[in-house]
């Protein structure tokens, strides 16, 4: 008999029932960690927006300190302005506030030509699409990470946006921003979203939510006449102070994340950007607080790329985040109570907020 009877084979590798078992180990492994990879990523991506708003925040408080008001913005005017064919220059509050981000260079590379100050920080005389002619149109591409919110895949610069940022369907490059100032609670031109009732504020606070009321005033934001009815921080020309914050500072949001989605009310939501979402320009820079947060759904849309109904808006789970005007940032909830949304909107509804 063999001396190797008997004795079993020495085996080099594994069965295939083995090796399958092995991988659907790790298979479930990575199942089971890349949601908590992805959340922190996440979380990462909301910690770094929160600093860029609180940064927002603190510029718009350093900006104070030497004008004395809240950044300007600055739309074209038309109607009881005495320049060359009733047009202004187009700037909005996010150039502003360049010299307060650490981007002093890029504001004092801009041409700003014979425009003159006005005394608080804004520009008088000038062509109306000035912020994107000769070397300002090459400047207004700069994608600056302080305006982008890190969660958006739409990435930091814009396509096809409209010259000087006014209306639609342009076909420049601009630099993009995710972070625009509170106009409040109104009824305007171009923030104007018939598709959203007023129901949603007057269930919570009656008459208040009605469109054109005292509580929801209508706004030509390209007449200076009717700057002076905007309930919120931010103008469409103009800017207010700390001391125009009757309802408190920290009761009132001064910057607010607006995705700029194109919507639309068809059988699929357009998450791509609008046509005017760079950060040059003064129509983007604004928007009312009166459409709903996270609004996506069709009855409260209207067509692709209508501006008028773009909301506060974001890629974080269950909603947004906010600079409040004493600088701080907090998260407000998609499913907050309509009438805290208004409240918080208005600087000067005398209404108290609660907790939110």
């Amino acid at each position: 008999m063999s001396m190797l009877a008997g004795k079993r084979c020495k085996r080099d590798a594994f069965t295939l029932i083995e090796l399958l078992v092995v991988i659907a180990i790790i298979a479930i492994l990575i199942a089971l960690l890349l949601p908590a990879v992805q959340q922190a990523r996440e979380a990462a991506r909301r910690t770094q927006c929160k600093n860029n708003l609180k940064q927002l925040g603190l510029a718009m408080h350093n900006y104070h300190d030497v004008y004395n008001q809240f950044p300007h913005n600055q739309n074209r005017w038309v109607g009881g302005v005495p320049v060359a064919q009733d047009q202004m220059p187009q700037w909005s509050w996010l150039v502003g506030i360049l010299p307060y981000i650490d981007q002093a260079p890029l504001f004092n590379a801009f041409d700003y030509n014979v425009n003159v100050s006005d005394g608080s920080g804004g520009f008088i005389l000038g062509n109306r699409n000035h912020n994107s002619i000769g070397i300002n149109a090459n400047l207004a591409n700069t994608a600056l990470a302080a305006y982008i919110c890190p969660s958006s895949p739409n990435g930091s610069l814009r396509t096809g946006q409209t010259n000087g940022g006014y209306r639609w369907n342009g076909t420049s490059n601009k630099g993009g921003t995710d972070y625009v100032g509170n106009l409040g609670h109104i009824w305007a031109g171009w923030k104007d979203c018939g598709a959203v009732p007023d129901s949603l504020v007057n269930d919570a606070i009656p008459g208040f939510g009605t469109r054109g009321g005292a509580g929801t005033p209508w706004v030509n934001g390209e007449v200076a006449g009717e700057q002076s009815k905007i309930n919120g921080v931010f103008k469409f020309s103009g800017g207010t102070a700390i001391r125009d914050c009757v309802d408190g500072t920290s009761n009132t949001v001064g910057v607010f994340e607006n995705m700029h989605w194109r919507g639309g009310n068809g059988a699929i939501f357009e998450y791509r950007n609008s046509s005017y979402s760079g950060w040059v320009s003064p129509l983007a820079a604004v928007h009312n607080m009166r459409n709903p947060i996270n609004n996506t759904k069709p009855a409260w849309q209207q067509g692709a790329n209508d501006l008028r109904c773009e909301s506060p808006s974001s890629y974080h789970t269950g909603g947004i985040q906010v600079t409040l005007c004493d600088g701080s940032v907090r998260f407000l909830s998609e499913n907050i109570d309509h009438g805290t949304r208004y409240k918080l909107a208005v600087r000067n509804d005398l209404m108290v907020v609660g907790e939110f």
